[in-house]
Formats: structure tokens, sequence, C-alpha cells
């Protein structure tokens, strides 16, 4: 089985930054996204390191789509942590997994 380290381990840290997210400013919205968008990436990475090419746009979706969110978040606030790190991180991700798909 192959498994793409780079895309889970972005995963991971996505789940790990909503949670201390939570535990720094009981933020429940931090928790709820983190747990979902970490899981997303997770699995939709797996699925696309399994299975036939096509499928690496699936991850690059959901990191877009984060990235975007945290991109506003940026502009919004001013403050590179923890959202211009999150949001730069994405559009990396989604960069790499487009590149995968051509």
């Amino acid at each position: 089985m192959v498994a793409d380290v780079v895309g889970l381990s972005f995963g991971t840290l996505i789940v790990l930054g909503g949670v201390i997210g939570f535990l720094k400013s009981n933020s429940t919205a931090s928790l709820i996204s983190g747990l979902v968008f970490g899981a997303l990436i997770a699995v939709t990475t797996q699925y696309a390191a399994t299975h036939a090419q096509g499928f690496s746009l699936v991850p690059a979706a959901v990191c877009l789509v984060l990235g975007l969110i945290m991109g506003s978040r940026f502009l919004q606030s001013k403050k590179f942590m923890p959202a211009g790190m999150v949001a730069t991180l994405a559009l990396a991700m989604f960069v790499r997994y487009t590149l995968k798909y051509f």
C-alpha cells in the first residue's frame, strides 16, 4: 500500500491546529473545522495515493477551499499565525496536487 506521507502529515497538522485552537481559546469552530478539514485531507490524500491519477484533484479541491478560507481570515486579521501559515501551506498543497494531476 502506497502512502502519501506529505499529505497525511499536512492533514495531521490541520487536525492538531484545530485542537490547539480549541485548547488555547476554547474555540469550538477551530476544533470542528480542524477535524473536518484535517480528516478530509487525510482521507482524500490516501484515496488519491491508492487510486488512479485523476483522484489527486479531490485533495487539491479540499486544500484550495481551506487555503481560500484561511487566506481571507489572514487578510482580515493581518496576523500570519495561524491563518497566514495555514493558507500558505494549503495553497502549496493545492499546487502539489494539481501538478500531480498533470
